[in-house]
């Protein structure tokens, strides 16, 4: 693999005159700031918040919140891992160094970019309604995802306990349904003609959630840079080999051209996505408070 020259994972000073020195500089700066949301307790949701009364709508169902602390967690972890497979911080000393990956970095930011997404496509509509239904979508997938999984498993390796834990699913489902009906919104899930379950609603994917999210004050290449990162993360040559086969999609006038897999790339990349996890935990905060009347 073409790596510039350098051994794979060789350690290179972060900073300094060399143009990928400087990109890795960028990345570790835009991670060390995000140090105060990595080091959050556990979010507590007070009673009578936004965010409350969503947990109570759904509580035969399934926790809003609970589902909105994992994805904060996931985007959390992800972070912290992107952190500490590029860089090697020497903190007395002030330096670092870093090796370069080309391509699992992309597969933690893609995480991050789902995790973090989520939350925000769930909680920051104003209407009241509207984020009753994408909290009832979110519990819907989670229940269709376990559901699959479980289904499958449990077919080719318990089948004594198959039609319990189906038996339990069909229950999830028709109280999914029962919420959306109390809430006067059409049911989430519907049983197809081989009598299996499916989905009756939109809204379920993640290019359904970016696109939601672009009326929102986000990056407007978001929705691009997840689609790079998945094709990366997926080892697809468009994306892993750039300008080398495919149109460079980080070309622009007046810049020099870099390589697929670079620092620089990844610095691009980060410009756009690592902004989503304060901006998730400030829209969290928001509504899992009870804020004073003025």
């Amino acid at each position: 693999m073409d790596d510039g020259g350098a051994s794979f994972g060789q350690m290179r000073s972060v900073g300094g005159t060399d143009p990928e020195g400087r990109a890795a500089l960028a990345v570790l700066q835009m991670l060390q700031d995000l140090e105060p949301w990595l080091r959050r307790d556990e979010a507590a949701v007070e009673p009578g918040s936004p965010l409350a009364q969503l947990d109570e709508q759904f509580t035969a169902a399934q926790s809003v919140s609970s589902l909105l602390r994992q994805s904060l967690a996931a985007a959390t972890d992800n972070v912290l891992a992107l952190r500490r497979l590029l860089f090697e911080e020497h903190g007395g000393q002030g330096t670092a160094e870093y090796r370069l990956q080309t391509h699992a970095p992309y597969s933690l930011v893609r995480t991050i970019i789902e995790c973090t997404s989520t939350v925000l496509w769930a909680l920051l509509p104003a209407e009241g309604t509207e984020r009753a239904r994408r909290s009832l979508v979110l519990v819907a997938r989670d229940v269709f995802n376990a559901a699959s999984f479980w289904d499958a498993y449990l077919a080719d390796f318990r089948p004594e306990r198959h039609a319990r834990a189906m038996e339990y699913f069909n229950g999830l489902r028709g109280t999914v349904n029962e919420v959306a009906a109390s809430l006067q919104l059409p049911p989430i899930f519907s049983k197809k003609a081989d009598n299996s379950w499916g989905y009756a609603t939109k809204n379920r994917t993640q290019t359904s959630i970016l696109k939601d999210l672009r009326t929102e004050d986000l990056p407007p290449s978001l929705m691009y840079v997840w689609q790079f990162c998945s094709g990366h993360s997926h080892g697809l040559e468009w994306a892993a080999m750039g300008g080398a086969r495919y149109p460079d999609p980080f070309s622009e006038s007046g810049t020099g051209t870099f390589r697929a897999g670079s620092m620089e790339q990844l610095r691009r990349i980060c410009d756009v996505s690592l902004g989503l996890v304060p901006r998730a935990w400030d829209v969290f905060d928001a509504q899992r408070r009870v804020w004073p009347l003025l």
